[in-house]
């Protein structure tokens, strides 16, 4: 078993990538879709890739890179860029399980969170992760809040050890669909910001 630091697995597996292609930028601005429809059409979307800045704030560290993010249906492909471009991580899912490269070696386990468990002891709220992306919560949500418009703006949810995560979204993309721009992940100990630049649908 390969030594790594915490927090660069803490990133590897919330933003871990294959995105091998350029995304197109976001959409122009345009009126939000009325919220029924939106809310089915956010329901739809289950292919799209994303580019966008992590940073993350944890015990005695700080870290940031790039996040490429690819959804195919039910599985991803992710990948973390450092500060060069380079892939740090990737990771991947399909219907056997997930699997994470990292420093020329590969691991694998039945899901994205039991690799993150076993291989820093870090936990997240990555089962869901397809769903908070698009600024949705899943069936374990709670307290949720809408803003003015009708938006989610924040929920809390648990991860697969049993932290509770707020999940905030400051700021969304003028188009149709009001797709995140800026998501917030808040811990007793740890923050996460990601900062999305481009939407690919």
């Amino acid at each position: 078993m390969f030594n790594l630091g915490k927090t660069a697995v803490l990133l590897s597996l919330l933003g871990v990538l294959t995105g091998c292609s350029l995304l197109s930028p976001a959409p122009k601005d345009e009126a939000m879709a009325n919220l029924p429809q939106r809310q089915q059409e956010l329901t739809a979307l289950t292919e799209f890739e994303i580019n966008a800045s992590i940073y993350v704030k944890a015990p005695g560290n700080s870290v940031s890179g790039g996040l490429k993010w690819q959804q195919q249906g039910d599985f991803y492909q992710a990948s973390m860029q450092n500060l060069f471009g380079l892939n740090v991580f990737e990771i991947k899912t399909d219907k056997t399980g997930a699997e994470v490269q990292v420093d020329g070696q590969t691991h694998t386990a039945p899901s994205a969170s039991v690799l993150l468990d076993y291989l820093s002891g870090w936990s997240l709220p990555i089962e869901e992760m397809p769903l908070w992306l698009k600024g949705m919560a899943g069936e374990s949500a709670e307290a949720m809040s809408y803003d003015a418009l009708g938006r989610l703006q924040s929920f809390t949810l648990h991860d697969s050890q049993g932290r509770e995560w707020q999940v905030s979204y400051p700021k969304f993309f003028t188009n149709r669909l009001a797709l995140p721009k800026l998501i917030v992940l808040q811990s007793a100990d740890t923050r996460i910001k990601v900062a999305i630049r481009e939407w690919n649908l």
